[in-house]
């Protein structure tokens, strides 16, 4: 089989969920024994590095100097802006790439710009997440108003692509029910999960994290709300605790709020996610916008943490059919509680920790999500 692989940007050129995405995507092809070759964007002055899992890799140079007309030219045709941030020379990479059995995009926003120049071969719309459900939320719960105004306007276009790029696809993907449910019919809801790690330790000082790449609004909203809000709520009631904030692409109002919080800190980049997680006792989740999958829980959870999160998150954590061990609390103060009490109480995080962790292994595997993913890949390609 030959496989395309056609996404916004490349493994290894940064921390965003696409990139992981696209990785679960390869490790799947790779169960079909496929030939692959991988199209996506990469930052300016870079060079095009192989990616593991793929026969040939094109970049598309993604260059800020030509964000304007981009921008323009999505405007115009009423495309999403969103369509902006990815455009290229999509044209010179996708040219003389041969005959393929099986087509696979990631995010509907790339639809619009990729829709005639993709050879004719069955085709995979992965969505990943409801782009358009995460702009009504954000159009509701964004502090800024010009960020509320743009996610109303902007809503509308990333829901007519996502009708778009359903029309003539045997495949639609999502990562969680939630999300599937949200997008166009037959939608199939497949998640990302976790690497299975070693056993982690059980007993655990009083850390609390929260991680995410830093540079994803919904983290950004939720890192600051947890700085101001929730973190004195639980010094107060733990003295000795420390919280560690920890991802890619802080921005420097982040470092500077990180920095004038007693008992805090924030690493950005962390060199090694999975070793700050089994630091800690306690993964807080205070994120309210936002969709797909749960990526920061699912790390928690693995990593035996005890995990307190928002309603919202906690919707998203369901795999099988399963919801995620974990508690929940839907305001500063119960969440500053329940934080606390998990901190103090080493017997119960100990306990909430373990059972996370069982969830993890018995439906978060990434290995075997990659071949349930490969089975559908491969159906989708035979045309059942």
């Amino acid at each position: 089989m030959r496989a395309l692989l056609v996404v916004p940007r490349l493994p290894g050129t940064g921390f965003t969920g696409d990139r992981v995405r696209a990785e679960l995507h390869l490790e799947a092809l790779a169960e079909l024994g496929a030939r692959v070759t991988i199209v996506g964007g990469v930052p300016p002055n870079r060079p095009v590095a192989a990616v593991a899992g793929a026969e040939e890799v094109r970049g598309v140079p993604i260059r800020v100097a030509a964000l304007p007309f981009h921008l323009t030219r999505a405007f115009v045709r009423g495309w999403p802006l969103q369509t902006a941030l990815f455009d290229g020379a999509w044209e010179r990479a996708l040219a003389g790439c041969g005959r393929f059995d099986l087509v696979v995009l990631l995010l509907a926003r790339l639809q619009p710009r990729l829709r005639t120049l993709l050879p004719r071969a069955p085709l995979v719309v992965d969505y990943v997440d409801a782009l358009s459900e995460a702009a009504r939320q954000n159009a509701e719960r964004d502090p800024a108003l010009w960020r509320r105004l743009y996610w109303r306007a902007e809503g509308a276009r990333l829901m007519r692509a996502e009708r778009e790029a359903a029309r003539g696809a045997r495949l639609l993907l999502a990562t969680t029910p939630a999300d599937a449910a949200a997008l166009p019919e037959g939608t199939e809801a497949i998640a990302i999960g976790a690497r299975i790690g070693p056993p982690p330790p059980r007993e655990r000082a009083q850390v609390v994290v929260f991680t995410g790449r830093m540079g994803y609004r919904p983290n950004a909203v939720a890192a600051e709300l947890l700085l101001r809000e929730i973190w004195p709520r639980v010094r107060g009631r733990v003295p000795g605790a420390e919280l560690v904030v920890g991802g890619a692409d802080a921005p420097a109002s982040l470092r500077r709020l990180a920095e004038g919080t007693p008992a805090a800190r924030l690493v950005s980049p962390v060199s090694d996610m999975r070793a700050l997680l089994l630091s800690a006792r306690v993964a807080a989740v205070p994120v309210d916008m936002g969709t797909g999958t749960p990526n920061k829980v699912y790390e928690a959870l693995e990593a035996g943490c005890a995990v307190v999160a928002t309603p919202a998150a906690a919707a998203r954590a369901v795999l099988d059919g399963v919801a995620a061990p974990l508690r929940t609390a839907a305001d500063p103060e119960a969440f500053a509680r329940e934080v606390s009490d998990l901190l103090a109480d080493a017997e119960s995080a100990e306990a909430l920790g373990a059972a996370g962790r069982a969830f993890a292994v018995a439906h978060a595997d990434r290995g075997e999500i990659a071949r349930r993913l490969a089975r559908l890949l491969s159906r989708a390609a035979e045309g059942a």
